[in-house]
């Protein structure tokens, strides 16, 4: 059985002869969102973009890598000889809570403090652009009115939608042209809250998750009931007339029966030509149109696995039967959770087409206790395996040594794939 600290080992080699290259330099990507880029709820492999022949994605430190789709090869996005990655001094120093690609370039914001003559300047949230090989970085637009003081501000990742960027500032809704002043951004939604033209902070702001698909921004905010619990509420907003409405919101238990964060929030959602498509841990798939409001559970959801983690792609429902526990885990990485030994795939309609089983990858490192869904693009199903171990008391604490490496299962053979040179 082959060990976890064999596994490292040729990882560290494979990686070192990977420095310093960087992505290819001609891909451009679409305009439009990238919703099956934007899936992890269980670990934080979050800001994730593709192209035509790769995925770019932010680990969960701050560097920035390229992943060839056809190789599975992963390259730092750095083209500096000689250099380390072990700072904001590289490339692929990225730290972000975005990534896209848009225009031949790849986008990510940044509210790092910059060093100019000796001292630390903070200008604040900015988005930036470089080349698809990491070269090249430049400012591309501020999304801070008021930089520097409350970093509450900065709680909803911004998106990009056909050359639109959607941010909030002070619990409030914007919109602006890529490349656009600050000054310029127009106010969507927020009419709770007084209009502030000075931009003041607020200490107590609504908590968005952003979406886009087709002509539509979508927003889900977990907004107060008059019962004082919350619920995760789903807002739609025309792109062209800046129109905004209520479709949706987190059914009730009496609708749907219980689940894990029965009556807050959903397990995982997506959006997709006027329908949500959402995951209930414990209950199982669901569907809403927001045109009408009929709400129906999806066929061919059986209960077993009863709870586990969900992602979607235009084509799929994709589960993993892993389940939140209670007490500490292995999982170093988001809600604690056990298991992830099996994906299955359903189609849109909630028929079940197959289940693909991980327990090679389990058998091929002893050391494996938890496996968890990242994204889902063409026929891969990528997911992070995490390898760590547990060291000996330390003031009272478990320590957890991580030890991630990323994967993917293909849906047509069942074949699970390493990638190398990230871990």
């Amino acid at each position: 059985m082959k060990t976890a600290q064999k596994l490292l080992a040729s990882l560290l080699a494979l990686s070192l002869a990977g420095c310093g290259k960087g992505g290819p330099a001609n891909q451009t990507g679409s305009g439009d969102f990238q919703k099956n880029m934007h899936q992890s709820t269980t670990n934080n492999l979050r800001y994730v973009c593709e192209t035509e022949d790769g995925i770019y994605f932010q680990d969960f430190d701050v560097f920035a890598y390229y992943l060839d789709k056809e190789t599975k090869r992963v390259t730092i996005l750095c083209g500096k000889p000689d250099c380390e990655h072990r700072d904001a001094a590289c490339d692929a120093w990225f730290y972000t809570k975005c990534l896209w690609a848009y225009g031949g370039k790849i986008d990510f914001s940044n509210s790092d403090y910059i060093e100019i003559n000796g001292r630390l300047v903070d200008y604040g949230n900015r988005l930036y652009s470089v080349d698809p090989d990491g070269t090249n970085r430049a400012v591309v637009q501020n999304l801070d009115f008021v930089p520097g003081g409350n970093t509450e501000r900065e709680r909803t990742d911004p998106i990009m939608h056909r050359g639109i960027t959607y941010f909030t500032y002070s619990g409030i809704l914007y919109t602006l042209p890529l490349g656009g002043g600050i000054e310029d951004a127009e106010r969507i939604w927020g009419q709770e809250l007084e209009a502030d033209p000075s931009h003041s902070l607020i200490s107590n702001q609504p908590r968005y998750t952003l979406w886009a698909d087709g002509d539509t921004l979508y927003f889900m905010v977990n907004m107060p009931q008059a019962d004082g619990t919350n619920r995760d509420t789903l807002f739609a907003c025309d792109t062209d007339t800046k129109e905004v409405s209520q479709v949706w919101e987190t059914p009730t238990a009496g609708e749907v029966g219980k689940w894990e964060t029965t009556g807050v929030s959903v397990s995982q959602w997506y959006v997709t030509d006027g329908t949500v498509y959402f995951y209930l841990s414990g209950n199982g798939f669901w569907r809403s149109d927001l045109e009408n409001g009929s709400t129906e559970k999806l066929a061919g959801i059986t209960e077993n696995p009863s709870a586990g983690s969900a992602i979607f792609t235009d084509e799929y429902l994709i589960l993993m039967n892993d389940a939140p526990v209670n007490t500490a885990s292995f999982a170093s990485y988001g809600t604690r959770r056990t298991g992830g030994d099996t994906v299955y795939i359903y189609g849109m309609d909630g028929k079940f087409i197959k289940e693909l089983s991980l327990e090679a990858l389990y058998g091929r490192v002893d050391t494996i206790t938890h496996c968890g869904l990242a994204f889902s693009t063409g026929r891969d199903v990528y997911f992070i395996a995490d390898a760590g171990t547990q060291g000996g008391l330390v003031n009272g604490e478990v320590p957890h040594y991580r030890n991630l490496f990323l994967c993917c299962v293909n849906i047509d053979t069942g074949r699970i794939t390493q990638i190398y040179n990230w871990q």
